[in-house]
């Protein structure tokens, strides 16, 4: 794999008494970091001695990976995490460059941009977040890619129209020091980013990767930038052929031009004077009717070109941003190619019909339909229905009263208030396997795991776990030993070793041994609406929810990142879903009824 070389600068503000920021690099290891505490610490120097020893701890733990990549990295972070006391709000943002491989993580808030050629855009810009969670990106660079990492405070002083102004096809040092005027402007403490260029070394003439630093602290001075952008693309504008001036002459002034080519048969008693006379005002009222004609076409093309220009360039320029951001981003990339799809769809109609600027414009809605769909995930599924009995665990809530009901590979589970009771693969034999001894008071959710059953109690906030043993199930064990989280919003649980809980407002929380995991569902191009049913287990590769607000049901990796979804209108009405991995099958019990969907 061929080097790199890699140019950088970094932009740190002065830290204050609340306030401690750092922009950091070892290697092609990069990362920015703010510390912020609520009061002013009784250690000297506290949050400076703090950020040392996390960015020592991120670098021991990225020296020591064998190999480097999304997930490996994502450990070493994960681990690094822990060193930030819960009272520091923390802006921590990663990035590390693995041969041509740019690996981005983001815990807490923060923002990472990417400049390609003239294209300036957002790889990852988290706000509003929990300050343990963690989002994640990675994808491709190319030659002469410049990439910012920046904390949350840099990227509420500097927005990216700014950034974009400022970089301008400048080197890192000198974009530093157009930067760091605003910084210090706004004595925000904890404000720090890094510019790091990127070069195929293969271009290069040398072999040997560069590596140079600018550091650039904030001095006391203003810089003011005009910036005139002009990417508009080449413009061809089109000619009625069908009907030309020399057309519209012919039809109105043929009789007039018979009659001079045989003046003997308009007036035999014409004089030479006023046959010339009447042939100059003929001449005269061509050139005038041309002039108009000429005139009136112009204005036409004009008023065409004028509508294009408000269409197509904007538009193109979203299907290009869209296009550098496939392999870095699809969650960007496709709001880049619906915000193209508005533009055209809703200009296509002011352009004149068969016209050359209207099949422009209707080539490139082409183009970005097909990059919409490469990147969506969406499918419209024709939800078939089936005989009710092809799901047995479907059958058995039609036939069953129960809040809640799971399987595993033999039997059947279902929970009232009063009992869990089992039901053999066919929906029959009926036998009470734990009666309810005040163990659950208002049950969110019913799981299996290993032989043993696991029930959500949301009052209690608490899951309780029974064991099974050769003479039925032990006595209820709670599963949250310490601290017990909010459970009142939970609707639905999965178990696959890990603990997958399902909320009302469409957050899904992740336990292991019974201690909150960070994790958050990502690349959605629409956020969850009254979900009702999570599903997993240890032999499924991914994890399933049915998303009835949305008429869908959501496929996620085991990381929370979005893969797919698939969409009928059945799903709206669903009272609970089945999915069957393996067969590629998906069950919907809708109105009474079955329905099936096939999985990719």
């Amino acid at each position: 794999m061929a080097e790199s070389n890699l140019t950088f600068a970094k932009i740190v503000a002065n830290p204050s008494a609340y306030s401690w920021s750092q922009a950091y690099n070892a290697g092609k290891l990069f990362a920015v970091l703010s510390l912020e505490a609520e009061e002013e610490s009784q250690e000297k120097d506290y949050l400076n001695v703090l950020g040392k020893e996390i960015l020592d701890t991120l670098e021991q733990e990225f020296f020591t990976l064998e190999t480097k990549d999304l997930e490996s990295i994502k450990q070493a972070v994960t681990t690094t995490s822990e060193k930030i006391p819960q009272e520091i709000n923390c802006s921590f943002v990663i990035g590390s460059i693995v041969g041509n491989v740019l690996y981005t993580y983001v815990l807490g808030n923060g923002r990472i941009s990417l400049k390609r050629e003239t294209k300036l855009g957002n790889l990852l810009e988290v706000r509003d977040q929990k300050p343990d969670a963690l989002k994640v990106a990675s994808g491709f660079l190319q030659d002469n890619d410049t990439v910012i990492l920046q904390t949350k405070q840099f990227s509420d002083i500097i927005s990216i129209a700014t950034l974009t102004e400022l970089m301008d096809g400048l080197p890192p040092t000198e974009v530093a020091e157009n930067i760091a005027p605003l910084i210090h402007e706004k004595e925000e403490a904890g404000a720090a980013a890094i510019i790091i260029s990127y070069k195929n070394a293969a271009s290069e003439s040398s072999s040997e990767p560069v590596m140079t630093e600018t550091v650039m602290e904030v001095a006391e001075e203003e810089i003011a930038v005009e910036a005139e952008i002009q990417d508009q693309p080449f413009y061809t504008p089109s000619v009625d052929r069908n009907r030309g001036f020399l057309d519209k002459f012919k039809q109105n002034f043929s009789p007039l031009i018979s009659k001079l080519k045989s003046p003997g048969k308009v007036n035999t008693n014409l004089t030479h004077p006023r046959k010339v006379i009447l042939t100059i005002i003929v001449i005269i009222l061509v050139v005038l009717v041309g002039s108009i004609v000429f005139a009136m076409n112009k204005q036409q093309s004009e008023k065409t070109q004028s509508a294009f220009q408000s269409i197509y360039p904007q538009a193109q320029k979203k299907f290009t941003d869209g296009q550098s951001l496939v392999s870095l981003n699809q969650n960007l990339a496709r709001d880049s190619f619906a915000q193209a799809k508005t533009i055209l769809e809703d200009g296509k109609d002011k352009l004149p019909k068969t016209s050359k600027e209207e099949k422009q414009v209707l080539d490139l809605l082409a183009q970005v339909d097909n990059a919409l769909s490469q990147t969506s995930g969406v499918t419209a599924s024709d939800a078939k229905l089936v005989d009710i009995s092809t799901s047995p665990l479907l059958l058995a809530e039609t036939k069953t009263d129960g809040l809640y009901f799971t399987e595993d590979t033999s039997h059947l589970y279902g929970i009232t208030k009063d009992q869990v009771f089992s039901l053999n693969s066919d929906g029959s034999s009926q036998k009470t396997l734990i009666k309810n001894d005040s163990d659950w008071q208002q049950v969110g959710g019913i799981s299996t795991y290993n032989g043993n059953i696991y029930v959500l109690d949301k009052k209690q906030n608490q899951i309780i776990k029974f064991v099974q043993t050769d003479s039925g199930f032990s006595s209820g064990a709670n599963y949250f030993a310490s601290t017990q989280p909010d459970l009142s919003k939970s609707i639905s649980m999965a178990i696959d070793s890990d603990v997958y809980i399902l909320s009302t407002d469409g957050m899904v929380t992740k336990y292991t041994k019974g201690v909150a995991e960070n994790f958050s569902l990502s690349g959605f191009d629409k956020p969850l609406a009254s979900p009702t049913s999570i599903i997993t287990n240890a032999t499924d590769d991914n994890i399933y929810i049915l998303d009835n607000g949305n008429s869908r049901v959501v496929v996620l990796d085991k990381s929370g990142n979005y893969k797919a979804q698939y969409q009928a209108s059945v799903i709206k009405t669903a009272k609970d879903f089945e999915v069957l991995e393996k067969d590629k099958k998906i069950y919907i019990l809708s109105g009474g009824k079955t329905y099936e969907i096939d999985l990719k």
